[in-house]
């Protein structure tokens, strides 16, 4: 059974803390090994109170980790999480082209990160924001060439649409694919689920 699948099966296992905590390590891996600025996670579970579960297990992500959450939405049953690493999303919108492209989304400070990540939970009050791929390290030109397409007909389709350079996408998608295996791998192999 391929270890993503394993995991998932696993998470059904857990008791809703773990849960979170187990999804963030996994599909957060990026971020947490340092490949990725950023990633939005929606961690929702069927008849569990998320958001309850979710404050417990932030303080323990945060002190463990060298990442930041921001919540962009918070009911009972789902949490919408943005984790970022404070210094690389500072890298990815210091670019002037990249600036004047969240200036025109009315984005207005760059001096600090959190102001642009304020701006980006204010503008998901109206909708999935196409800026966002910015802050999840996305290429300008692609998610430029996603408004611009209106999301059709890309290039390549992986964790995000490619409108520019493909070759560079497919390594990309490889190192997050490779992240996101190692990080399954070593949360069932820590439970002793590898070989049950």
């Amino acid at each position: 059974m391929p270890i993503l699948q394993r995991f998932m099966l696993f998470l059904k296992t857990q008791g809703t803390v773990d849960f979170i905590k187990s999804m963030i390590m996994c599909f957060g891996a990026p971020v947490i090994y340092g490949i990725k600025c950023g990633s939005i996670l929606n961690i929702c579970r069927s008849g569990e109170d998320v958001a309850t579960a979710w404050y417990v297990a932030r303080k323990e992500m945060s002190d463990n980790l060298s990442i930041e959450f921001a919540e962009i939405s918070n009911t009972n049953r789902s949490v919408l999480l943005f984790m970022y690493r404070r210094e690389m999303l500072l890298e990815t919108i210091k670019p002037d082209e990249t600036r004047r492209f969240l200036m025109e989304r009315g984005y207005d400070s760059f001096h600090s990160v959190t102001s642009c990540v304020n701006r980006l939970r204010e503008r998901f009050k109206t909708g999935i924001p196409h800026e966002m791929g910015i802050f999840l390290g996305f290429p300008l030109e692609d998610v430029k060439g996603f408004i611009e397409n209106e999301g059709r007909n890309p290039k390549l389709v992986g964790y995000w649409k490619v409108y520019g350079d493909e070759c560079r996408a497919t390594k990309i998608f490889d190192e997050y694919k490779r992240a996101e295996m190692e990080s399954a791998w070593a949360l069932l192999s820590k439970a002793g689920c590898l070989y049950s």
